[in-house]
């Protein structure tokens, strides 16, 4: 009897034992799964940290270079190696004292500029790599694409970014004003400027800030666009019947004004010409020598390029018949007493295009939109001008007499010295198929970021 109890005894302990041993096991595979479970979220957690900072740093890369590369002005270029230079020079110039990056080790060729790889250390000691890479897809100039390929590491990990950016030519100060002057604008008499085929085109910008009477409009006086001022304390005065039909507008952004560039036209100057002027003329593509000083004095018909060298006094007394460009090479001291070209007489004008087809035209014929091109010297029209087929740019002007007429392209002053319109004859501005970028006037290019172009 005693036996049997004992052995319901132990077997009951054997059974508890048993038990025990089991919630033990299941535990203790619940604590590996735990533990299983808690490493694998840590590495999980960590990865995505690590990817999270990695994408932070390619973005960083992106937002760096958008800062320091958005509105750069570029070459005027079809080189890629032009392009990838004046990126890698900014980049250089930017980073001169980051101890992060020796600028030295900046490479830049034909196909694409790349930074060495930059070291970022976090504050707890943890560092991040940034690799940036910018490329031109195919070559360059207008409208290029430029993409800047930004990879972030950190850790095990790495993100790479990608943004574009594209070479966009500066607006020409001619799309937005039919006369614009670094100096100030005097208006009397009966000086009329109207648009030939929209008000807008005869609108006007004085950009001087050597008086505060930027624009003076005195009489019989009027515009059919804009009167614009860029100083903030200018003015625009008028006394009479001056009637201005666009808007007044004081503290207007300056533009972009062109670089003049006459060399593009110099090869053509083949012929030699060192007379007085006087007499009936034909002349075809003549360079005039310094101190020639010609006053064309009967009826001169002009044929291609007119190449005045400098100094030089030129003028037209007698009727003159330009098919082609004058064109003046910039004066190696400004002296407008010594350097000016002055139509005095009737003139009648036709573009380059309409060049006969001879080989000493061949070429060009290509260079459109250009009547007048005289950085450094001054102008003067007294006589009427009837048509002037393209844009005239030079250092002062005078339009006084029965000057007036049409200009394609519109009129750029760009000192600030003097521009007067005294007129009986209105002056008709005229960019209807008139060339956006004149020969010989160089806008610059510059980078341009493009909106929603971020790509992962």
């Amino acid at each position: 009897m005693t036996t049997r109890i004992l052995t319901k005894a132990g077997g009951r302990r054997g059974i508890a034992v048993l038990v025990t041993l089991l919630f033990v096991a299941l535990f203790t595979c619940l604590a590996v799964a735990i533990a299983t479970s808690a490493n694998m979220n840590m590495t999980l957690t960590r990865n995505r940290l690590q990817s999270q900072q990695a994408g932070a740093l390619a973005e960083t890369g992106l937002q760096f270079t958008q800062r320091h590369l958005g509105g750069l002005r570029v070459p005027a270029t079809d080189n890629a190696s032009d392009l990838h230079k004046a990126i890698a020079e900014q980049l250089a110039i930017v980073l001169l004292n980051s101890p992060m990056v020796n600028t030295a080790a900046i490479h830049w060729d034909a196909t694409r500029v790349v930074l060495p790889t930059v070291t970022l250390l976090r504050p707890d000691g943890r560092m991040g790599e940034l690799d940036l890479c910018i490329m031109a897809s195919g070559g360059a100039g207008d409208n290029t694409t430029v993409t800047i390929d930004s990879t972030g590491h950190f850790g095990t990990a790495a993100r790479r970014s990608l943004y574009n950016m594209t070479v966009q030519r500066g607006r020409s100060v001619l799309l937005d004003y039919g006369i614009a002057s670094k100096s100030p604008i005097v208006f009397t008499g009966n000086a009329r400027i109207a648009g030939a085929n929209h008000p807008e085109e005869g609108s006007v910008l004085s950009a001087t800030y050597s008086t505060t009477q930027a624009v003076s409009m005195t009489g019989d006086c009027s515009t059919s666009g804009d009167v614009a001022v860029v100083n903030p304390q200018g003015q625009i005065v008028k006394r009479g019947s001056v009637t201005i039909q666009g808007a007044e507008r004081i503290g207007v952004a300056e533009p972009e004004w062109p670089e003049v560039d006459p060399s593009v036209f110099r090869p053509y100057a083949t012929n030699v010409y060192s007379g007085s002027g006087a007499g009936d003329l034909t002349l075809s593509n003549i360079r005039i020598p310094p101190n020639t000083n010609p006053t064309f004095s009967g009826n001169v018909t002009i044929r291609g390029v007119m190449y005045v060298e400098s100094p030089n006094k030129v003028q037209f007394s007698g009727n003159a018949n330009v098919m082609g460009v004058i064109i003046c090479e910039e004066p190696a001291v400004n002296d407008l007493k010594k350097n000016y070209i002055h139509f005095t007489g009737n003139m009648s004008t036709s573009g380059v295009e309409n060049l006969p087809a001879d080989p000493a035209y061949d070429g060009l014929r290509e260079l459109t939109g250009t009547f007048l091109l005289a950085p450094g010297f001054g102008t003067k029209f007294t006589g009427n001008f009837n048509t002037i087929n393209g844009c005239m740019v030079a250092s002062a002007f005078e339009f006084s007499g029965n000057a007036g007429g049409r200009i394609k392209g519109g009129v750029l002053n760009l000192r600030d010295s003097t521009f007067r319109i005294a007129g009986d004859s209105p002056i008709l501005i005229d960019r209807d198929n008139a060339s956006p970028n004149p020969a010989g006037l160089t806008t610059s290019w510059r980078l341009v970021c493009v909106s929603g172009s971020y790509s992962e």
